[in-house]
């Protein structure tokens, strides 16, 4: 039977588990990392603008992103997540998924996921625990999760 995933993630940085019936605690499966996230501010937000021509003439001006590039290396980032959940829930290897993300980055994962990886996910939590080991993201996590766990054993 398949157990419950549980995606740790922040923009830069996101860790996969597997929570099984049998399992004593989490085991990593996966550790994800956004590039993009970890090039220095002042790269990404002071660079030159791209430039365009007018319909008109020879004169060229400066078009300003929409979107600041951080918050597109952040949907970027979900998206690859996104896609390696797809392909486990594809492949049967989960069936309850958790995600635990700071605020900010949980909004982005809700909005990516779609409504088959959304229907699965039994738990979000808006905390930051990328950098922390296993045994204190399973700490973290409430009890209602472990008592699902011990129904699943028994």
């Amino acid at each position: 039977m398949p157990g419950t995933w549980i995606l740790v993630a922040d923009s830069a940085r996101a860790r996969l588990f597997s929570l099984s019936a049998g399992a004593t605690g989490l085991e990593e499966i996966g550790d994800f990392i956004n590039a993009a996230a970890r090039t220095p501010g002042h790269e990404l937000e002071h660079a030159q603008p791209a430039r365009v021509h007018d319909r008109f003439g020879s004169n060229r001006h400066a078009i300003d992103a929409r979107t600041p590039p951080r918050t597109k290396a952040a949907a970027q980032f979900a998206e690859v997540l996104k896609a390696a959940l797809e392909r486990g829930q594809a492949e049967l290897r989960f069936h309850d998924l958790v995600l635990v993300a700071p605020p900010r980055f949980l909004g982005v994962l809700n909005s990516t996921l779609g409504p088959r990886l959304c229907e699965r996910v039994l738990l979000r939590v808006a905390k930051n625990l990328t950098r922390r080991p296993a045994s204190e993201i399973a700490e973290a996590l409430p009890h209602t999760l472990s008592r699902r766990r011990a129904m699943a054993i028994g």
